[in-house]
Parts: C-alpha cells; structure tokens; sequence
C-alpha cells in the first residue's frame, strides 16, 4: 500500500468503511507514523483499524483482519449505536485474542485514572516513558509503533510538539459488569485517534458510529 494511493474520506463507520479497500484502513501506529510527515493528519481525527476486545480478565488489541467489529460491520454499526457495546461470538472473539498479531493487556495493571464509571484513561509522557510499567508500555508501543524504530521516532515526534497523549480504556469493573448482565464472555468497541489539540490521546472504548467521521485508506475500485 503506497503513501501516494492513500486518501482520507468522511462519513458513518458503515458507509465509510464500505467505501474502503479491504485491508487498507490504517491503524492507530500507521496514522501516528505518517503523521511525522504528514502536518495535514495532525489536524484531524481518525476512526482507526484496530479492533478492540475486552474480558473480565484483558484488553485486547487487533489489527483489521482480527477486528471483528469491522468484519461483521452491518451488525455491529448497529449494535454499538443502540447498547453501546458490541458483543462478539466467544469462539470468534477468542480466535482473535490467540491471533500472534493480537496484543493482549492486563487491564488491572494499567493503574487508570477514573473519568467516569465507564472510562479510564493513562497518560504516555513522551519525555519520560521509562516511567511507564508493563503493561502501560505495552499497550503504548502497540498504539504508538508499533515496533521499538517507530514508537522510539513517533514519541520524539510527541516531545517535540509538545503533546503528552492519553489512552482511554475501558474500566475493569464496567467491563465485567457489562458482561454479567448479557451473560457474554465478551464485548467489543471502536477506536479512535484524536488530533494534535488534543495531544493525539487514543479512544480505546469508542461506540459513536453515526458520523460523520473520518477514515484513511485506498478507495475500493481506485
């Protein structure tokens, strides 16, 4: 997939996505990368590739072919829309989670600072990511990299913008509350990566799907 073949396009995550090539809407990583050269990306926001998975026990985090939101979209963009949460097929889902591309996340050990009973978020200082502990680093060098070139130059990127991202999750405790009272295993939202305004902060837990909004990729038949 060439940079030059790549376009941004606007509308709801169905019709939007329809619009895609399959296996061409970019990643949260893919975005943040070519925002190092691209100023125009800085002043948008982007609904992003990455499937988001949660459990009772982990976050887990997909790339497109995995994201299961994006694979079954009809059912999905509607789901997400009117329950707030879209709730996969176990075998299905777990299938994604054992993926070797899947990253997988203790969401206990991220140490979220509480927005609300839904929402939590932890803040990747560009400057000093060395405070960071495991799992904060691991679920930030998957969104931000994705491998250690990358996420080392995307970070310098940050530092010298001035932006300290945030990474909003799911809380543990929604989750597994969520869960119980569909009597599900698991749950499923959209992500969504911020412009610079808002330090470049990364939407783990998104379910607004009416748009419209922003995509970036190759445009089916193009």
């Amino acid at each position: 997939m060439a940079v030059d073949d790549l376009v941004t396009i606007e509308g709801n995550l169905l019709d939007a996505y329809n619009q895609l090539q399959p296996g061409t809407m970019l990643h949260v990583d893919q975005l943040t990368t070519e925002r190092r050269t691209n100023n125009e990306l800085r002043k948008l926001g982007f609904y992003t590739a990455d499937g988001e998975l949660y459990s009772s026990q982990f976050w887990a985090i997909t790339r497109q072919p995995q994201n299961l939101i994006l694979k079954h979209i009809d059912k999905p963009f509607t789901q997400l829309r009117t329950n707030g949460n879209y709730l996969p097929n176990s075998e299905e889902a777990l299938a994604s989670v054992q993926h070797p591309d899947t990253v997988v996340i203790d969401p206990h050990g991220l140490r979220l600072i509480k927005d609300y009973d839904e929402c939590g978020h932890f803040v990747v200082d560009p400057r000093n990511p060395k405070n960071l502990n495991s799992q904060q680093e691991l679920a930030a060098m998957r969104i931000f990299g994705p491998d250690e070139e990358n996420y080392g130059k995307n970070l310098e990127m940050f530092a010298e913008a001035g932006k300290t991202p945030w990474v909003f999750v799911l809380m543990p405790d929604y989750v597994q509350n969520s869960l119980k009272q569909k009597n599900a295993e698991y749950l499923a939202r959209a992500s969504w990566l911020f412009h610079f305004d808002f330090n470049s902060r990364f939407n783990a837990s998104d379910w607004s799907t009416g748009g419209p909004y922003r995509f970036r990729g190759c445009v089916r038949g193009a």
